[in-house]
């Protein structure tokens, strides 16, 4: 009799799928703890019409892959910068990335995303797990001069080697560093931001549809969209 009632309170786990992996749903006294997005509506992806279509909870690959991207530009960049001895140079990009990364990408993007809605002083997400969350979080779209910002600052810091390699005459560093750039460009555009849950980055391509199954279970995110929507109009 004890060993069916223990059966009752705690049942066995069940299995959950959410974006590219598995997690683990466990249910005590009938009652399923919450396996989804902290923002999200749904106590579990079983059955979702946009699971897979999104990376709402992201794994380990996601990050790596997201990782190798860096890395493959990172690698022709540092060399060059290197070899050119830009130490000052280097120094200031540095600088510019400490910067972007520990304040002002979350004050001008990140505190937009669900991301950020998670528990913990630092961001979990397949792009930028790790930093702080210093802004307030914020479920309304980016505005304007938010999505400029962001995009400037991009371009300074990935582009910031072209005059020191052309003034140092590496052309082929030059051109490797182009190149990965571009390569890594276009692996995004059409590996991760097709997926990124984050609608309002400049860079996103996630399908209409898709979008339309986010905002019906992100209710803040809705409501939030919606109300910005009135104050633009």
């Amino acid at each position: 009799m004890l060993h069916s009632c223990l059966k009752i309170l705690v049942a066995p786990e069940k299995q959950s799928c959410s974006g590219q992996g598995y997690i683990k749903m466990s249910t005590i006294g009938g009652k399923a703890h919450k396996t989804t997005a902290a923002a999200c509506s749904r106590y579990t992806c079983e059955g979702c019409e946009i699971r897979g279509r999104l990376l709402c909870i992201h794994t380990g690959k996601d990050l790596a892959d997201f990782a190798v991207l860096f890395v493959t530009w990172a690698i022709p960049f540092f060399a060059g910068m290197i070899i050119g001895e830009f130490w000052i140079g280097l120094a200031v990009w540095f600088g510019l990335a400490v910067l972007f990364f520990g304040y002002v990408e979350a004050l001008v993007l990140c505190r937009h995303c669900p991301h950020y809605a998670e528990e913990g002083f630092l961001l979990r997400c397949h792009a930028n797990s790790g930093l702080p969350k210093i802004p307030k979080f914020d479920p309304r779209p980016m505005s304007r001069i938010e999505q400029f910002i962001w995009l400037l600052y991009v371009a300074v810091l990935f582009l910031y080697y072209v005059p020191f390699f052309i003034s140092s005459e590496q052309w082929l560093l030059l051109g490797l560093t182009t190149w990965a750039l571009i390569i890594v460009t276009w692996t995004l555009q059409r590996t991760q931001c097709t997926r990124c849950y984050h609608l309002s980055c400049p860079v996103n391509r996630v399908p209409d549809d898709v979008r339309k199954g986010f905002f019906a279970h992100y209710p803040e995110f809705d409501r939030a969209w919606k109300q910005r929507g009135q104050d633009s109009g």
